[in-house]
Formats: C-alpha cells, sequence, structure tokens
C-alpha cells in the first residue's frame, strides 16, 4: 500500500534558499529533495514565482545568464503551484486583515489554511507572527522542533 507524501506549503523566503547559499540553506535543500524523492508534496501560491524572481534579481551574486535558468528550475522541481481564484483571493484578503501582514505572505497562509496543512517559513517575523493562530513551521527549526518523513526501509518501493 503506498502513502501519500504529507503536503506543506512553502513561502518565498524558503525557495530562495534553493539558489543563493544562506543560512538555512541545508535545511532548505533538505525540503526540496523530499519532494523531488516524493516523500513530502511542496505546494505555493503563484507569488512566489514573482518572489523568487526579484530576490534573484535583487541578488549580485546572481549573474544575468542564470537568472533565467533558476526561475525555470523552480518549475522543473515541479511545484503545486496554485492560482488565483476570486475565492482564493478573497480568503487572502481577509487572512491578511486578520494577520496584519502582507497579502503576499497572506497568500501562503491562506492557502496552508485551505488545505489544512503547515507553512513552512524561513521568515522569523512572518512565524512569530502568526505561529499562535496558525501552523506553521520555521525552517530554521527543522530537525528541531518538526521533522520531514524518512523513507520507510521496510516498505517496498513501487
Amino acid at each position: 500500500m503506498e502513502r501519500t507524501p504529507q503536503t506543506l506549503v512553502i513561502d518565498a523566503s524558503t525557495a530562495v534558499k534553493w539558489f543563493l547559499e544562506e543560512e538555512d540553506s541545508d535545511r532548505a535543500l533538505s525540503l526540496r529533495d523530499a519532494h523531488i524523492d516524493g516523500r513530502v508534496e511542496l505546494t505555493a501560491p503563484d507569488p512566489i514565482v514573482y518572489e523568487l524572481a526579484n530576490a534573484l534579481n535583487y541578488n549580485p551574486r546572481v549573474p544575468n545568464e542564470h537568472l533565467t535558468d533558476r526561475i525555470q528550475d523552480l518549475f522543473d522541481y515541479d511545484l503545486d503551484i496554485v492560482r488565483p481564484s476570486a475565492e482564493y483571493s478573497a480568503r487572502t484578503a481577509r487572512t491578511a486583515r486578520e494577520l496584519s501582514v502582507s497579502v503576499y505572505d497572506a497568500s501562503y497562509v491562506a492557502l496552508s489554511d485551505i488545505l489544512a496543512t503547515n507553512l513552512v517559513t524561513a521568515d522569523r517575523k512572518l512565524h512569530d507572527k502568526i505561529s499562535k493562530k496558525r501552523q506553521s513551521y520555521l525552517l530554521n527549526e527543522m530537525g528541531h522542533t518538526w521533522n520531514l518523513p524518512r523513507t520507510d526501509p521496510g516498505r517496498a518501493e513501487a
């Protein structure tokens, strides 16, 4: 019997660490690899594409010739990127007001609410602001307060 992987919502502060060596990039890469291996399913709202592109665009360590390659890499990782709808956008706006966060940040939180799962963020301010009312994991705490699912060695691979 094959198990369905756990679904997690990630934000741009986590995904950018796949492409820029920063604090906790190793944890972000472990999360990405768990997605590639099928142990977790990663999803995000479509602003992740623009936020990631913006972070890479303004980073002097990313040469022009690598900018589009990194954006293509994001798509190649086959994240479930959720497009806006009227209902989802309205929920995002309500979430932004309720939590006093930007609509961009609220889009990740609202998606995690809709999917009844956790948001993984590297943004400590966002995590601290929402963690009392929503389920969120701080990337920095991976391996301490939360863990990725491990491959079950007793399970036959398909």
